[in-house]
């Protein structure tokens, strides 16, 4: 196991008390994450699909593609410009160059890379070298220049976006990469896999979330993710903690790590001594890129301080996870907001199954088990349910950085691009076994970093 390399303050919060900046509210703060899906997926047993709540349920079957609008859905970030490159020198906020959504084809052991806009997929990339890693949370850079991919089954991955950043890494004279669905280059052979950073004490891990980076060029991006180990099987964790990571996003190289044992933090959620746990779910940053992360059944929800390192433990739980622009974090299972500068929790009796993500039009949107679901961000007002064809239950939810919003259901092989204003849907089929829920996008990361709370 590896061995803790940074000092850090553990403040446990059950009530009011402690714990620096300010008090904390003493309310109850979300829910159980649920039960295990023993096929593969992980799968809370109380996701009902979610209901309208009093808000209409729009039938939009159809794929909208003759119907839907082209432009931007929210407004443009401050501070990003449409000559925004994503290169090293561009120091303007975010990037529209460019939009992919980056699906992980769990039972492939591959990655999507699939434009947006024209919904084409121009890559699909091995994410570890046996192919067996399972990966399902994907993280998108602030500049779009890069994902990092967590495979359940241990190890992050990054993949470059674009050629133009790629290196000639495999020996052959130019840049080889995946070109498409049906094109995925063997293991150490694809120049757009930047680097692999394996944790081989590992049996678990889930989280992965980049950080904003420093200053308005956004340079030292970090990368922060999570493990657990003595799982009975890939995937699962035993009694042992969980480990806490902060990567180079250059480099891969594991830079701070933090311990939090298993009587702050249980990895294994059931209680036994099985090593049947699912550890750390979901996670995300806030515009200061403090790294939020909740565990799977075990209600607790865990805020790390990008500077200190320091860590506080909250009530908490659930299933899918984002931070809002005022730093405010969400999670479902039901739809569930905790306010950290306050200690203020909220929650709306909406049932949902999945991912949860904001978009720049005050809006909450969360995965249900036949569609989306919406509500107001700060009335918590339940909007419109959005009902979307084919099976399996909606697992991924993510804005992408021009409004639209892409759901994913577990092992569906259509990925569902959604107008959040007509309810059109466009859609891209061909993905293979997919479970994937995070800011797999890009736009929430891109909405807190360009559009930080005033004052």
């Amino acid at each position: 196991m590896p061995t803790p390399r940074a000092s850090f303050g553990i403040c446990v919060l059950a009530s009011a008390l402690g714990c620096g900046g300010g008090g904390r509210g003493d309310e109850g703060l979300f829910g159980d994450g649920g039960g295990t899906d023993p096929a593969g997926g992980d799968t809370p047993t109380d996701g009902a699909g979610p209901s309208d709540g009093g808000g209409g349920s729009a039938d939009a079957s159809d794929d909208g593609a003759d119907d839907a609008d082209d432009g931007a859905k929210f407004d443009t970030p401050d501070g990003v410009t449409a000559g925004d490159d994503g290169g090293p020198v561009d120091c303007e906020c975010g990037n529209t160059d460019w939009s992919y959504v980056w699906i992980a084809n769990s039972s492939q052991g591959t990655v999507s890379k699939i434009d947006t806009r024209s919904l084409v997929e121009e890559g699909r990339y091995l994410t570890r070298s046996d192919g067996a890693g399972n990966p399902s949370r994907t993280s998108v850079s602030v500049d779009g220049r890069a994902v990092a991919i967590a495979n359940r089954h241990v190890g992050i991955v990054k993949i470059w976006a674009r050629e133009e950043f790629c290196s000639d890494t495999n020996g052959t004279p130019g840049i080889q990469t995946s070109l498409g669905g049906d094109d995925v280059l063997p293991w150490s052979q694809d120049d757009c896999v930047a680097w692999f950073t394996d944790f081989p004490d590992m049996t678990v891990q889930r989280p992965v979330q980049w950080t904003p980076g420093q200053g308005a060029c956004h340079t030292d991006q970090k990368i922060w993710t999570t493990t657990g180990s003595m799982g009975a099987g890939p995937g699962q964790c035993g009694q042992s903690g969980v480990w806490i990571h902060r990567l180079d996003g250059d480099t891969g190289v594991v830079e701070d790590t933090v311990h939090l044992p298993e009587n702050q933090f249980n990895c294994d959620h059931t209680n036994t001594t099985l090593g049947l746990g699912l550890g750390p779910y979901g996670g995300a940053v806030d515009f200061e890129g403090n790294f939020w992360f909740h565990g799977f059944g075990n209600g607790k929800l865990v805020r790390v301080d990008f500077d200190t390192l320091d860590v506080e433990i909250f009530p908490g739980g659930g299933y899918g996870i984002t931070v809002d622009t005022t730093g405010r974090v969400w999670t479902s299972s039901s739809i569930q907001r905790f306010d950290y500068a306050t200690g203020q929790s909220a929650s709306q009796n909406v049932s949902t199954s999945g991912g949860i993500t904001q978009d720049l039009q005050q809006r909450i949107w969360a995965a249900g088990d036949n569609g989306v679901v919406w509500v107001d961000m700060e009335s918590l007002a339940v909007g419109d349910v959005i009902d979307l064809p084919g099976e399996g239950q909606v697992k991924g939810v993510s804005a992408d950085i021009d409004g639209y919003i892409w759901a994913i259901r577990q092992g569906d092989p259509t990925a569902y691009k959604i107008d959040p204003d007509t309810y059109a849907i466009e859609t891209f089929t061909g993905l293979d076994g997919p479970y994937t829920y995070s800011d797999m996008a890009g736009g929430s990361l891109s909405n807190v970093t360009c559009n930080p709370p005033e004052g």
